[in-house]
């Protein structure tokens, strides 16, 4: 199976995961693409949420405290960058890439129409995909992503968080002939 989708509790280390395999797989002169979605933190509580586009560098800000527009809990959500860095840089990923990267799947982020078709033209590329995953959904989107027949659902936890990022470069690696 060639999309590993990450799962586990908030803090759980999905996203250090992602980050580290990315790294391993760099190392090894892979080309990796995709979005990751880092937190903004002001004095040591979460404002936000930024998202960079991997293969170009571009950033944006994807969901602020505050904000107006659509909202997740506190978070008010930018469409308009979710769709251009979002699902812009999904698609990038599948046409330059030779694997893709998608932190995370989750509410926010399947706001966006654009977002959510990329998703799946991932998942149906021949591409391997790396990502993470809302937890606790299993309706809509989200649980129709858990349920392909051809994603593999990994927990990430305090016994397996250490070894993931090697394994998983390891498995993607081989599945790419390398």
């Amino acid at each position: 199976m060639k999309n590993f989708l990450l799962t586990g509790r908030p803090g759980s280390g999905k996203s250090t995961v992602i980050g580290s395999t990315v790294e391993l797989l760099r190392e090894r002169g892979v080309r990796v693409g995709g979005v990751v979605c880092p937190e903004v933190r002001e004095g040591g509580v979460r404002v936000g949420f930024r998202i960079r586009e991997l293969m170009t560098g571009e950033e944006g800000m994807l969901a602020r405290v505050g904000w107006g527009g659509p909202r997740v809990g506190k978070y008010g959500v930018d469409l308009e960058v979710l769709d251009r860095l979002g699902g812009g840089g999904i698609r990038r990923a599948v046409r330059e890439a030779q694997v893709v990267v998608i932190d995370e799947i989750g509410p926010m982020e399947v706001l966006s129409a654009s977002f959510r078709e990329a998703v799946l033209e991932a998942l149906s590329s021949p591409l391997p995909v790396l990502a993470a995953i809302h937890l606790r959904m299993e309706g809509g989107f989200i649980g129709e992503v858990k349920r392909r027949r051809d994603v593999r659902l990994l927990e990430v936890n305090p016994s397996n968080f250490q070894r993931l990022p090697v394994e998983l470069a390891e498995e993607i690696l081989r599945w790419m002939g390398r």
